[in-house]
């Protein structure tokens, strides 16, 4: 009976002979667009910001910190050469937040309100592949690139405190850091069989100072991700998402960074993200991807704000 059950698991695989692409955060894995190929793609990416962590634990929310961010990657991939593809992502950004911060002149709270929306900063990539599948039976590639400082970091309070109301927003809510940032990166994949492959990636970014000398911290991410063809044209994959980073510092940031509960993330954090990919031609010309990134582990070095859920929201169109 097992025996049948494997045959028939491994006819029906071959049968399906689907086309099966990396998962919606992976990054690619090691894939690089074929020369002359262009892609587009559109994600989006949303989630609120109403729990606060420090350490393993989550804390008390002081603050009354109620935040939310909806952010849109335009994305533009060009393969320039044989082994060696081109990335421009643009994004455009809208956060927000409500949160009830203490007065430091008087024996009161204030509230303030954040609205900001516009332009982030675009990242420009290049990746070149090492390894490739059709020789090897695997993929591995190698890639670096920037993020420039097109974003506006000047945002102002929507409804700022009563000793400053027209004060910028702390650098964490701001739509650009004020300075470029430096990527390296690393991709695998592989097809674990006609109609499942894995990848992998890894990506080191320096920091160097924001504006108002506000450390972000360097940040090493890894993502693994496995998808499976169930259909033809119906795809399910499951990843999991993680990061370091490094301690930050706000710097010379203008008060009240220090009361005021939106820092930039340092720590530890982990998701497992379940998905469902639709090629609606049995091709991969166009996919359409969602994803629901779930909190798994944090390790907060700092009383600050996490999402326990991500939404993702994918479109690509291979030209």
């Amino acid at each position: 009976m097992k025996k049948s059950l494997l045959y028939a698991f491994i006819v029906l695989s071959v049968t399906i002979n689907a086309q099966v692409i990396p998962t919606v955060n992976s990054k690619g894995g090691a894939m690089v667009l074929p020369e002359g190929k262009f892609k587009m793609l559109i994600k989006n990416i949303s989630f609120d910001k109403d729990t606060m962590y420090k350490g393993t634990n989550e804390v008390y929310n002081q603050q009354g910190l109620d935040a939310s961010a909806n952010i849109t990657l335009f994305g533009l991939v060009y393969g320039v050469s044989k082994n060696m593809d081109l990335k421009v992502i643009v994004p455009y950004k809208r956060l927000s937040a409500d949160a009830t911060l203490p007065n430091t002149y008087a024996a009161m709270k204030f509230p303030v309100k954040i609205d900001n929306k516009g332009l982030g900063d675009i990242i420009v990539m290049g990746r070149y592949k090492l390894v490739s599948m059709k020789d090897k039976g695997y993929a591995i590639s190698i890639g670096a690139g920037v993020k420039l400082p097109t974003g506006s970091s000047d945002e102002k309070f929507e409804k700022g405190p009563p000793s400053n109301p027209n004060m910028t927003t702390p650098m964490p809510t701001q739509l650009g850091t004020g300075s470029a940032e430096y990527k390296l990166e690393l991709g695998f994949s592989k097809m674990l069989m006609p109609n499942m492959r894995i990848d992998a990636h890894t990506m080191y970014t320096y920091r160097p100072d924001a504006k108002h000398d506000y450390d972000f911290g360097d940040e090493l991410s890894y993502d693994l991700g496995i998808n499976y063809a169930v259909l033809k044209s119906l795809n399910l994959g499951i990843e999991y998402n993680g990061k370091y980073n490094t301690d930050t510092d706000s710097g010379t940031d203008p008060e009240p960074v220090n009361p005021f509960p939106f820092k930039s993330f340092s720590g530890t954090i982990g998701y497992i993200t379940p998905q469902i990919q639709w090629l609606p031609f049995d091709k991969p010309k166009i996919h359409v991807d969602f994803g629901v990134s779930l909190l798994t582990h944090y390790n907060a070095s700092v009383y600050q704000p996490l999402e326990k859920q991500r939404y993702i929201f994918m479109v690509g169109y291979l030209f």
